[in-house]
């Protein structure tokens, strides 16, 4: 009997990345030069470094996984979370569609309703997966949500002087 591979979630979710990251990619020459000619960072800067790390990441999971040994891989899909079931397969699908909806959201709710709302849904998701418990998962995803979309706006407008857009309904 011939031995085949299971289905292997990560790696399939890394490919899934490398599309994305592309097709994310391919928009930053519309952006301009990642330094002005001061050499003070442009508006292609934070996307250019956020689609190397990506490549990087999702690259490195892809070749672990493609080494991984097949036993590992059903362990590993079988494992769980004693709050979240096949966290495996689920905590990939709950990031890639809450980050689609956050591009899609940006640019008609603005830069501190989109993240605002973004940093709380991935924060209380993964609180939630780790206490278990929803008062507990609600309190530090809105304080995490609070903070990261501060400092963003804090680091893009202060730090760069870059404007992000505002809610345009």
């Amino acid at each position: 009997m011939p031995h085949t591979k299971p289905f292997n979630s990560h790696a399939i979710f890394a490919l899934v990345l490398l599309v994305l990251n592309t097709v994310y990619a391919s928009q930053i020459p519309e952006l301009g030069m990642p330094f002005g000619r001061g050499g003070e960072p442009g508006a292609a800067f934070l996307p250019v470094i956020l689609c190397g790390f990506v490549y990087i990441a999702a690259l490195r999971i892809l070749f672990m996984e493609m080494r991984r040994a097949p036993d590992e891989v059903v362990t590993e899909l079988d494992a769980g979370s004693p709050h979240v079931r096949r966290i495996g397969l689920v905590g990939p699908l709950v990031v890639v569609a809450l980050t689609v909806v956050f591009v899609a959201a940006f640019p008609y709710a603005g830069y501190a309703v989109s993240a605002g709302v973004y940093t709380f849904a991935i924060a209380l998701y993964f609180n939630y997966e780790e206490l278990g418990r929803w008062g507990r998962a609600l309190i530090y995803s809105a304080l995490t949500a609070a903070a990261i979309t501060v400092f963003g706006w804090l680091f893009f407008v202060r730090l760069f002087d870059l404007f992000l857009p505002g809610w345009s309904f």
